[in-house]
């Protein structure tokens, strides 16, 4: 597969990446005339300002399936009551067609209790959809509240100045 350079519009990449997600799916118009659907392989961010520098976009043949990693999105994490909830895994990746490819997996938290988690088989997904992440591999757990210890009073010994023995003597 060949490469080919292409100049895009930041404030057209902002937009596609903001309405549609990183898993965007445009046509992108190449020097010959012919347009080419894409999707978002790959983005390098600069270091210290927030300014995509590269962006790496893969060519869609048609009935191939991609794999792509898909956020996770945890729901009513605020509606534990008791317990801190705690996201192990951020994405997903899977394997699909790219017209059946999400902009994000979303976990509802609301019924969990101190010692409960949601596991990557534990997510719903389309059945056009193949998980690639271990089904095992723990999404979202509820830990129970960190105590901190009651500091105990430690007598403060002064320091010995040099030179102090010494000088009573």
């Amino acid at each position: 597969m060949t490469s080919t350079a292409v100049l895009l519009d930041s404030k057209e990449l902002d937009n596609v990446l903001k309405t549609l997600g990183k898993n965007a799916i445009f046509d992108v118009a190449v020097q010959d005339g012919e347009t080419h659907q894409v999707i978002i392989k790959e983005i390098q961010n600069a270091t210290l300002v927030n300014q995509i520098l590269d962006v790496e976009l893969q060519v869609i043949q048609k009935g191939e399936k991609l794999t792509v990693t898909v956020p996770i999105n945890v729901l009513n994490a605020e509606n534990v009551k008791r317990g801190i909830v705690s996201q192990t895994l951020n994405e997903l990746e899977i394997e699909t067609l790219p017209t059946n490819i999400p902009t994000e997996f979303t976990v509802d938290v609301s019924a969990l209790e101190i010692g409960d988690a949601l596991t990557v088989s534990d997510i719903t997904v389309d059945k056009a959809i193949t998980v690639l992440s271990d089904a095992e591999q723990s999404v979202v757990s509820v830990l129970p509240p960190s105590v901190e210890e009651p500091e105990t009073a430690v007598e403060a010994v002064e320091p010995e100045l040099i030179g102090e023995k010494e000088e009573a003597k």
